[in-house]
């Protein structure tokens, strides 16, 4: 299997798995795609069904499907082991239920209670062996709007060959999120609270991954979902689910998905192009909106940062849009490369960048395949308190899936009228617990919500904190300033550890 970048024209410059596994953007800027993306026949996901594939089985498949030299038998061990924790060790990680109309899956059930963990996990296992086999150090550099930082610091905490340095944005996570991070004892865990948010954090990594030197000499890569990776993981969730919930292989089944950086409905799209016949994927945004103006508008401009209810989603830097217009347009690198220069300009937070405008013909096919609506933050907490009292307690929403449940319940219930065989899947993305401040708003002062904190959260709340502080100082060029301050934390470590030994 080889990788390209999707800006790369010519294919001049394609790389192994193990190169893009341990790796983040391309040279070009672009982020790498299978050269040529392999198809599941009808008779194999027949066969995952009739067999009754767990999910680890259809996640070590899938994963095996992007890889060269990993034994299905070590694949298979490693998925195991990534999702033996899921929902309490029980054999159903991912439960799925029902609400009225919507069927949930709740991907929410791994160590931090996030999504993410499925997408790190397997990654976690993935980069660790493939440096095990070197002989190698990696220093994974990330950034975090709330759920990546910890799912990822947890996917690797406590490896003697991987140091992560992670960003999150200071007041704009949740306490839960924070803890999952500052509170984290670990030597290879380095933390950076910033005075920033979570669009500005990622505007400077991609300046730091474009220091070639700097990323070939500290052997530096990124488990963001510009890893490849993280959506192999993440799309084998949605194959997995279809095939628990279609009696037939070709029932119709949309899914809703919650979505900010655009890796979730990656995912989605992903198990879709390789053969999954999804119905619609359907992405529900908060009010930092460019992927819903994206699909309904063609409108790539990122506009102002703005702190919502579901802080997880509060982005304007949706990275894998880009994979998701090189996809649409038929793994055309020539239309995409225009677009993602006048993109990049905003990314860079160039005076004068606007972003790019689609053409119709584009924004008719990315209409095809998806669906998109903006939810409030107050249809958000009317949502998770409609759900909760119509469940009498049994259904607590966190504020992401309570977007994705009111896009079902309200926006798109009219296509289950229109066929009346359509299953309409909501994406649970979150443990309710992460954000209990914001489930109190939504319950209060009617009801005291009363749902259990699990007990390795709990045990966050007495652990001593440890971060390093990136302040906006008046009058200094802050963004220079973070990236040395990244730079220099990773050679000191590299420095601190060749003492030692």
């Amino acid at each position: 299997m080889r990788y390209k970048s999707t800006r790369d024209v010519n294919n001049a410059n394609t790389k192994g798995f193990e190169q893009i596994l341990i790796s983040s953007y391309a040279e070009d800027g672009g982020l790498y795609v299978p050269t040529e993306l392999p198809v599941i026949s009808h008779r194999t996901f027949s066969q995952w069904k009739s067999e009754s594939f767990s999910f680890p089985q259809i996640c070590a498949a899938v994963i095996g499907l992007f890889t060269d030299d990993i034994d299905d038998i070590l694949l298979v061990e490693m998925a195991n082991a990534a999702f033996k924790s899921f929902n309490g060790g029980n054999d159903q990680q991912l439960p799925i239920t029902q609400l009225e109309n919507l069927i949930l899956l709740d991907t929410s059930q791994g160590p931090t209670f996030s999504f993410k963990d499925i997408g790190q996990q397997m990654t976690g296992k993935l980069i660790n062996h493939v440096l095990g086999k070197r002989g190698q150090v990696a220093n994974i550099i990330i950034e975090t709007s709330g759920d990546t930082g910890p799912a990822a610091i947890a996917g690797v905490k406590g490896h003697d060959n991987v140091e992560i340095f992670c960003l999150y944005p200071f007041g704009r996570v949740s306490e839960v999120q924070e803890l999952q991070m500052i509170a984290i004892q670990d030597d290879n865990v380095h933390v950076f609270r910033t005075e920033g948010n979570t669009d500005e954090q990622a505007s400077v990594l991609k300046e730091v991954f474009q220091d070639r030197q700097f990323v070939e000499e500290y052997n530096v890569c990124s488990v963001n979902s510009i890893n490849w990776f993280r959506i192999a993981a993440q799309s084998s969730y949605f194959i997995w689910s279809y095939l628990q919930i279609a009696e037939h292989f070709g029932d119709p089944v949309s899914y809703i998905i919650p979505t900010g950086a655009f890796g979730n409905a990656m995912g989605g799209l992903l198990a879709q192009r390789m053969g999954l016949p999804i119905d619609r994927i359907i992405c529900a945004t908060n009010a930092n909106d460019i992927v819903h103006r994206t699909i309904a508008f063609g409108d790539m401009r990122m506009t102002a940062n703005i702190q919502t209810e579901s802080p997880a989603m509060d982005i304007q830097f949706a990275y894998n849009l880009e994979r998701m217009l090189y996809y649409i347009n038929g793994e055309d690198s020539n239309q995409l490369l225009p677009i993602m220069t006048k993109v990049e300009k905003q990314y860079r937070y160039d005076d004068n960048a606007s972003g790019a405008a689609l053409p119709p013909e584009m924004v008719k096919k990315i209409q095809e395949v998806f669906s998109s609506v903006v939810v409030s933050d107050s249809d958000t907490l009317e949502t998770i308190k409609r759900v909760y009292m119509s469940t009498k307690g049994e259904t607590v929403l966190c504020p992401h899936s309570a977007i994705a449940v009111h896009a079902g319940q309200k926006e798109f219930a009219y296509l289950q009228q229109e066929r009346k065989d359509l299953k309409l899947v909501c994406v649970l993305t979150a443990h309710p617990c992460k954000f209990e401040d914001c489930v109190r708003r939504a319950l209060l002062p009617e009801v005291i919500p009363q749902f259990p904190c699990p007990e390795n959260i709990a045990i966050l709340h007495q652990t001593p904190h440890r971060f390093q502080l990136l302040q906006k100082i008046e009058g200094n060029d802050w963004r220079n300033d973070w990236i040395r301050s990244i730079k220099k934390a990773v050679v000191e470590r590299k420095e601190r550890k060749e003492n030692i030994h």
